[in-house]
Parts: structure tokens; sequence; C-alpha cells
């Protein structure tokens, strides 16, 4: 349903409930070396860096989340929920990232530049 190019790999995800990391062999082919497991269809691949400059990967299924994930470990960092599901992921200046939902819903979204003081 979506990949994309991050450094030196390709990243794709599919309705399989799959994201896949792929790598260009020696040969000049494409070899997936990473799968990572989801329970519903994707539907989307983002990719950012966090406030802290830390890659992150932002992933759409069609639950009607995005799950966002720390790389390269892919530890579930947080999810974010909509009404429909999310088809469209974009990054933007500044920690900004915008999505956009079945419903038509388009949501500006900004990391936090420090950390949440806990309780």
């Amino acid at each position: 349903m979506s990949v994309l190019c991050w450094d030196q790999f390709l990243l794709s995800c599919s309705l399989d409930k799959t994201i896949k990391v792929w790598v260009a062999t020696e040969s000049g082919n494409l070899e997936a070396t990473y799968t990572h497991n989801e329970e519903h269809g994707l539907l989307a691949l983002c990719g950012m860096h966090d406030a802290q400059a830390k890659p992150v990967l932002l992933c759409s299924s069609n639950d009607n989340s995005v799950r966002l994930y720390d790389l390269p470990s892919f530890s579930e960092r947080g999810k974010i929920f909509s009404k429909e599901e999310v088809r469209a992921m974009q990054i933007g200046p500044g920690g900004l990232f915008f999505t956009g939902d079945g419903t038509g819903e388009l949501k500006v979204w900004k990391w936090l530049t420090n950390e949440m003081p806990t309780s």
C-alpha cells in the first residue's frame, strides 16, 4: 500500500499486516531483511525525526489509527486515533506533521519539545 525510502533502506507496508524493511543486495536485488507484524492491514507510511532528532516511523492501519514506532527497534511509541482510515501523512517544517482521513479531515500535529513531567 505504501513505500518509504529512508537512508539506505526501503520500507513497505501492506494489507497483509506487515511492515517490511528492504535492502539492496550486492547483485542489485531488493531483499526483505526484517518483517514487523501487526494486527490490522496497513495503509500508509511516513518517517520523521522527533524533537530529540530520533527517527520515528508513522504507520496508519485500517483500524483508524496511526502507530508511531521508534527506529530501528520498532518499539511502539504511541498511537493517534482518527474517525476514519488515515490515507495520507506528510511531514512539515519545525516538527509538524499532517494526517488526512477518509472523512476529509486534515489534522496538524507537532512534537513536544520538552519531556512531560511525571507525577
